[in-house]
């Protein structure tokens, strides 16, 4: 197998290896970020020629002002969409993710970049270097060999050779992630959100997936993307690779290199491919009867010095406005990272007093794959709970045929965790992309989204989402555990609905005792500012 990008749960050292780790460090304290370069400004390009610019500005047109978007909530339809723009660009595409990794769904969409890029089409693959967490920066130098295809790391450790030291010598620095999601073609179709490249993102691993939701934007909005990624990709914290491998890959070892990816993606991508074209999204597109939702569209998104600046930012947060404080009647959250802190806490409930009804849906202890975040969480639940914010936790194994006729693809593997990232306000305007409702997300690192004024597709939305918790979620509630005693202290609940059965659960459900100590273990110290 063709190894890509390593995991992104990066380096774990270990009492053996800690001589090496210092010695590492020592050396990885003297490198720096690399500075006699040819740093070259790329600017967007002129599609208004592409085939994709004539044919989506013509729907466009009976639009003015407005944009068109169609949620992707199925995962093989997430990455039919991205395969489609790789094959219908024909002058650029921008490619910016937090993560990609080297199994089946990358190694596919990285074939049809280099297809792409075949066919003179400028790529641009803009990667966080954390979080994509190479082990080597080998891929990386061969795609950039291409020359219709550039590569660059954001906010990179200086260390290429001895990463893990290089992360703890500059820990400020690197703390600072871009987390945004997209990929752009002919500066006219956009898919933001937020999914990674994985195959878990895609309901593609056997054992674990996300539940997840990207959007497809056609319109003034896609301009907009480019024109943020075109901020990112200029911006002194994006490094070119060939800033720090100068001599760069031969076009032999590109050829050898693309030879073999052929052959992996047509030994295993085949089943994908014809899983693809038989989805809604393709069969629509090909017929040209893809039905947009229309309406002002605008494209939030933090500015890339972000990560530079030592003061906490909130600019996507500031973005939204007060959103928050103008609702009316319903805010439905979905955020699978929620750490609202007291602020936070304390504005839902206020929401949830002046009448809004509030409800949040977050990942359990049994289903997060990060359980720190937990902790910071954990806090928040009781008074958010007693301040009337209705609270439900994804269980970590669903039913998928009680939820695909909702369109949201709730996983049915074996192993399932929330992923997405949405706002719905007043059944009126949502907000999809990659921002959590947490301190890392909205004060360090970077995220985009799209905030999208119209009424039906939240209240399609809103449906699809309420349709499916009840057979998805637990549904977390304070209840006397005397129930002789109803005036008493009341306690944390889970319920569970389970062929109409209410399941109850007093202690996390699907935990063990050290995972719940864990968490509590966590919890005492002051870490919810880096969750």
């Amino acid at each position: 197998m063709l190894r890509l990008f390593g995991s992104q749960r990066g380096f774990t050292p270990t009492p053996l290896l800690a001589p090496f780790l210092l010695a590492g460090l020592l050396l990885a304290g003297c490198a720096s970020l690399p500075e006699n370069f040819a740093r070259e400004e790329s600017p967007k390009l002129d599609t208004s020629d592409t085939q994709l610019a004539r044919a989506f500005n013509a729907r466009a047109a009976d639009h003015p002002g407005q944009s068109g978007a169609y949620p992707l909530g199925q995962g093989m339809e997430a990455l039919a969409a991205r395969v489609i723009l790789a094959r219908a660009a024909e002058k650029s595409l921008d490619v910016q993710y937090y993560i990609w990794h080297g199994d089946e769904s990358g190694r596919l969409l990285l074939k049809e970049l280099l297809d792409a890029a075949d066919r003179g089409v400028r790529v641009r693959l803009l990667l966080d270097d954390l979080g994509v967490g190479a082990v080597n920066d080998d891929v990386f130098v061969l795609l950039d060999a291409h020359p219709n295809f550039s590569v660059s790391l954001f906010n990179p450790i200086a260390s290429r050779d001895a990463r893990a030291a290089g992360l703890l010598a500059d820990p400020k620095r690197l703390n600072r992630r871009m987390h945004n999601k997209s990929m752009t073609a002919d500066n006219t179709v956009t898919v933001v959100g937020g999914r990674n490249i994985g195959d878990e993102y895609f309901a593609l691993n056997e054992l674990f997936n996300f539940a997840d939701m990207d959007v497809l934007a056609i319109g003034p909005v896609a301009d907009a993307v480019t024109a943020s990624f075109d901020a990112f990709w200029n911006s002194p914290a994006a490094f070119p690779i060939a800033a720090f491998h100068a001599e760069g890959a031969s076009p032999e070892q590109l050829a050898k290199a693309r030879e073999k990816l052929n052959v992996q993606v047509a030994d295993t991508g085949a089943k994908y491919y014809e899983a693809m074209q038989a989805t809604p999204l393709s069969l629509e597109l090909q017929s040209q009867e893809l039905e947009f939702h229309w309406g002002r569209i605008t494209a939030l998104h933090d500015l890339p010095d972000k990560v530079q600046d030592e003061r906490e930012s909130e600019v996507l947060l500031s973005q939204l406005g007060g959103l928050l404080g103008q609702v009316q009647e319903d805010l439905l959250i979905i955020s699978p990272y929620f750490v609202p802190g007291k602020d936070g806490t304390r504005a839902l409930v206020a929401a949830a007093r002046r009448g809004v009804r509030v409800r949040v849906v977050t990942n359990s202890l049994a289903s997060t794959d990060v359980g720190a975040v937990h902790a910071g969480y954990k806090s928040s639940r009781r008074e958010l709970l007693e301040g009337g914010v209705e609270l439900f936790e994804m269980m970590p194994r669903l039913d998928a045929d009680a939820v695909k006729s909702s369109g949201f693809s709730f996983s049915g593997s074996s192993g399932a965790s929330l992923h997405a990232k949405m706002f719905v306000f007043d059944r009126q305007r949502v907000f999809i992309g990659s921002m959590n409702l947490d301190p890392r997300s909205v004060q360090i690192n970077t995220e985009i989204g799209l905030l999208i004024d119209s009424p039906e597709l939240a209240a399609r939305l809103h449906g699809q989402l309420l349709g499916s918790i009840e057979s998805a979620c637990y549904a977390v509630v304070l209840e006397p555990r005397d129930a002789g005693k109803p005036a008493g202290r009341k306690e944390l609940t889970w319920i569970e609905d389970r062929d109409g059965e209410k399941v109850r659960y007093d202690k996390e459900p699907q935990t063990t005792f050290w995972q719940r100590f864990g968490v509590g273990f966590i919890g005492l110290f002051p870490v919810d500012s880096q969750l």
